[in-house]
């Protein structure tokens, strides 16, 4: 992680001495820039007949201005190789190669641009005969001539960056020579733009990663252009940015919070730079959030075991993510999704899962033909004719035509007859009169309807508000009909319990097969099969009865309400994650209710051992544990705000953390349930104006939650990622969501434990798709853990939250 950074200073040049030799005699460095030097020349002597180059330093006293070098094997090294001597042209070659000794590039002033003038090889001294014959030698094929030392000095032009022990491609420097000639010599420099011609300081860590609160003294060390230590070592310090480091006069470090600072050194136009990377200093059980992944894609952790959370906040972009931990070691062991230790015995029997596939396509109606024929709240009469319910209140025993099409919205009627069965205080129960034999009698019908009324109404109108009155009865109508049961095809695992149509809500003027009022259609007895040979038994009935009114009452009550209820109806319909969100919660308002329990306890197993809470848990909160296993299984696939996605994944974990955000945001939760449905917004902005804060970085918030709750013994995590209402990991490790197979005990939470250095790739779906990686550090050590969304840093939208297990 150690970067070390000197300054550009553009438009000056290095001339450093050198021969075209293989010798490599050392010569001491020039005196500062813009001084008179005395060149240490190397002179070199050419052999015709063998091609034998040798070099040896001899001092000069010319008077050029600039920064002058020599020192062959010190600084810069020629090599002649491949000589060659023909005699008919006369012409002596050889292949001549320039390497870099220096620590900073030749060739360039900033480090990675290539100077117009290259890199230079000019002669000081043209070639001559050294044999003492005068014959004469001249080079013939030059790059062209210049200004160095003197006016018209002849060069050959390497157009490359060399940086530190780099050496260049060769070329061919050809010589004319007289054929008797058989010795000759020649004094060369090597000319080249540099980065630092004043000199640079070279900033030198201890150690280039420390834990936020820990102190690194930095070293300076002043340097010249070509790398020598100055007399003079004192600089002035500085940081890029306070909040992460700060640095005193001495050069103490003192790291601040996690993330990247540069300390700086500085001495007149002379400066050099080291980054410091500063990793979060946690506790166990306490996390730390990278505020701008797309800013910061890169992170450092200290020793100990972590849990890495990306979690994709976006609406509507699915974002692939490749995370690389560099330093990391394996782990393994709680919590991750293995086995852990029995509460007590809780085990559910198998039974059909309800069919939420019917609802999302139900609730895809609403909005495709619905959305446009609704009069604004307060103008819609009851005007027109009206297809079915009788508008005030009937006598038991009373007939009503209803329509029950559910393919399409307001055409095409499917007409039942129904019988009132019970009149109650909020609800007439209906019943078909074509439900098949052996179904539930007069007395289950008046249960049905006195629980409704005792229990289900009160409670949730309580929290919500009331329904509207399109029909005048004052009453929700409950229609237990054989065309619920026809929905489900024969040899189906799942079954539709019931469900409510918006349909029913509208005037008849705009919708002519509505049946203009508050009602609900329910799943019928069927003892034998005999719809589509798929028995459903009294029993059976009379347990799913109860949760689904509940919630299909929160799915009418949001409907009415933004309808008919509420002033600021602008034809939205609530999103179908947030709608079914709510209606599990209203689920679970009703096991506290018949709990005697309220929300905050923390409940686990042994909570539930009372049979009459057992009773009220398996009744109506259960099922909300079945779809958030569904996402624990697959946490990077589904969200809790996935669009108009409610599939079981997202059902589950939108209760979840409809939960999670009620007990954090505090206060009275009815209030904050009644302030999600009684308004026009919708989705997210619903959220957001309710909780008053943009509810994304809670969304990341719940998602390590529902990883670090619970998860450290008798240490707690922070309250933002706790679950105050449920021991997730204690409940689901005593129940059976795997038949045949024993007891499943486990907190499924999926993970992922990627090696060092390799970059574990993975999706992340739009609407708080989660990840969860483990990595280690081992002791003394740190690691380096990047996040990428291909080859570029991830967007903004993607938020990461880092906790510390061990």
């Amino acid at each position: 992680m150690l970067l070390r950074k000197r300054p550009a200073l553009a438009g000056l040049s290095l001339l450093a001495a050198l021969a075209a030799c293989h010798d490599r005699e050392p010569l001491g460095p020039g005196p500062e820039p813009g001084l008179p030097v005395n060149l240490a020349l190397l002179q070199c002597d050419v052999v015709v007949a063998s091609g034998r180059v040798s070099c040896s330093s001899t001092p000069n006293t010319g008077g050029a201005q600039g920064l002058i070098v020599g020192s062959q094997g010190t600084h810069v090294f020629l090599e002649a190789t491949n000589h060659q001597f023909v005699a008919g042209d006369n012409v002596f070659s050889i292949d001549v190669t320039v390497q870099n000794l220096l620590a900073q590039a030749l060739g360039t002033t900033d480090g990675t641009t290539l100077d117009s003038l290259g890199v230079r090889v000019f002669f000081y001294q043209e070639p001559m005969a050294s044999d003492g014959s005068g014959r004469s030698v001249s080079v013939v094929n030059h790059t062209g001539t210049a200004f160095f030392t003197s006016a018209g000095q002849k060069y050959f032009q390497y157009d490359q960056i060399l940086g530190e022990n780099q050496t260049s491609d060769p070329a061919t420097w050809e010589f004319a020579v007289d054929p008797l000639l058989t010795t000759f010599r020649f004094q060369v420099f090597v000319a080249a733009a540099v980065q630092f011609p004043d000199g640079y300081i070279d900033v030198t860590p201890p150690a280039d990663t420390v834990t936020e609160g820990g102190t690194v003294p930095f070293v300076p060390q002043v340097r010249n252009a070509v790398g020598d230590p100055l007399p003079d070592q004192s600089v002035t310090w500085s940081t890029s940015d306070s909040a992460i480091a700060t640095v005193d006069p001495q050069g103490i470090v003192t790291a601040v919070a996690p993330g990247a600072a540069v300390i700086t050194a500085t001495q007149g136009s002379r400066s050099g730079s080291a980054a410091l990377a500063v990793c979060p200093g946690l506790a166990v059980g306490e996390a730390y959030v990278v505020a701008d992944l797309n800013a910061t894609p890169s992170l450092c952790l200290a020793q100990g075991e972590y849990t890495v959370v990306p979690v994709n906040t976006s609406d509507a972009d699915t974002i692939p993510l490749g995370v690389t931990g560099a330093g990391i070691t394996p782990v393994a062991g709680d919590p991750t999704p293995v086995r852990m230790p029995a509460g007590g015995p809780l085990l559910d029997a198998p039974r059909p899962q309800p069919d939420h596939a019917f609802e999302r396509r139900l609730r895809q109606t609403e909005r495709r033909e619905l959305g446009g024929r609704v009069p604004a709240a307060g103008g819609g009469r009851r005007d027109g004719p009206r297809y079915a319910i009788t508008p005030g209140l009937p006598a038991v025993g009373a007939l009503m035509s209803l329509n029950v099409e559910t393919d399409f919205a307001c055409s095409t009627p499917d007409t039942r007859t129904g019988r009132v069965m019970a009149v109650g205080t909020h609800v007439i129960v209906m019943a078909d009169t074509t439900n098949p034999a052996g179904g539930l009698t007069a007395a289950d019908y008046q249960a049905l309807a006195d629980s409704f009324d005792q229990r289900i109404y009160l409670t949730l109108t309580g929290v919500f508000g009331t329904p509207s009155d399109r029909d005048g009865n004052g009453r929700v109508i409950a229609f237990y009909t054989r065309a619920v049961n026809e929905l489900t095809p024969p040899g189906s695992g799942a079954y539709v319990g019931g469900f409510f149509f918006a349909r029913d809500l509208y005037p008849a003027s705009s919708c002519p097969s509505s049946n203009v009022g508050e009602m609900f259609y329910m799943l019928a007895a069927d003892p034998s099969g005999v719809v589509n040979g798929n028995a459903r038994d009294v029993d059976f009935v009379k347990r799913v009865t109860l949760p689904t009114l509940a919630h299909e009452l929160e799915h009418l009550l949001n409907a009415s309400r933004r309808m008919w209820v509420n002033p600021s109806w602008n034809g939205q319909f609530e999103e179908t994650w947030l709608d079914e969100g709510l209606a599990h919660v209203a689920e679970e308002l009703m096991f506290y209710q018949g709990a005697g329990l309220a929300p905050g306890a923390d409940l686990d197993a042994a909570d539930l051992f009372d049979a009459a809470v057992q009773d009220a848990f398996f009744k109506y909160a259960e099922s909300n544990f079945g779809r958030l296993r569904q996402w624990l299984l697959a946490p990077e696939s589904d969200g809790p705000f996935e669009g108009n996605d409610d599939g079981l994944a997202t059902r589950g974990s939108t209760w979840a953390f409809l939960r999670y955000a009620a007990d954090r945001r505090g206060g009275a939760q009815s209030a904050f349930w009644s302030s999600l449905l009684n308004t026009g917004n919708t989705g997210v902005a619903n959220l957001q104006a309710v909780l008053g804060t943009d509810p994304r970085p809670w969304f990341r918030d719940f998602s390590a939650a529902m990883y670090a709750d619970n998860a450290f013994g008798a240490v707690s995590p922070p309250a933002s990622y706790t679950q105050p209402s449920w021991n997730f990991r204690d409940l689901y490790s005593n129940l059976d969501y795997i038949p045949g197979a024993g007891c499943s005990c486990a907190y499924e939470l999926a993970d992922r434990n990627p090696a060092n250095g390799v970059a574990e790739s993975f999706v992340l779906i739009p609407g708080g798709g989660s990840a969860y990686l483990r990595m280690g550090v081992s002791a003394g050590a740190f690691a380096g853990v990047t996040v990428r969304s291909g080859s570029v840093p991830p967007p903004g939208t993607v938020r990461l939250v880092v906790i510390r297990r061990k």
